[in-house]
């Protein structure tokens, strides 16, 4: 466990590093990400992307509102609701996400045997209620407790 966290902290700090080599904050980034994706990106309401983003809807209104300004969205009147306003990708912010995403992708590739080094399939075995104590928690030993063997991945093969 201690060292899939570590793992995911490199692999966001990287994230970070990418976004913001393209100008970008990672909150924008997911945002980006989140509107391109959902529901088949064409477009999302503000309240979605809050949900999805896991942030409060006045939160995403401001996101949405430097998205806008920086010409990464545009936001359109909801065809069936027009009291409500969508959120849409431009082409300038299709590019950026296009570009963050190839440059993921390239470290996800890279770093794929590490990643699935980390699930090596052993198997979970019981746990003792002290093997989680937080004053005595050795994440080594949590380690070696949870898992027992390794796993043989289709993908390996």
């Amino acid at each position: 466990m201690a060292k899939f966290r570590h793992a995911l902290r490199r692999f966001l700090a990287f994230s970070e590093q990418a976004a913001a080599d393209v100008g970008l904050t990672m909150q924008r980034y997911q945002a980006l990400l989140v509107i391109k994706t959902y529901r088949g990106g064409d477009h999302i309401s503000v309240g979605e992307l809050a949900e999805q983003l896991i942030i409060r809807d006045h939160s995403a209104a401001e996101l949405v509102s430097r998205l806008v300004q920086a010409k990464l969205v545009r936001r359109k009147t909801d065809p069936e609701d027009r009291r409500r306003s969508l959120v849409v990708i431009t082409p300038s912010g299709d590019r950026r996400l296009t570009e963050l995403a190839a440059a993921h992708l390239t470290k996800l590739r890279a770093d794929r045997k590490a990643f699935l080094d980390l699930f090596d399939g052993r198997e979970p075995t019981a746990l003792r209620r002290d093997d989680l104590d937080a004053t005595t928690f050795d994440a080594a030993a949590f380690d070696a407790a949870v898992f027992a063997r390794r796993p043989t991945l289709a993908s390996d093969t």
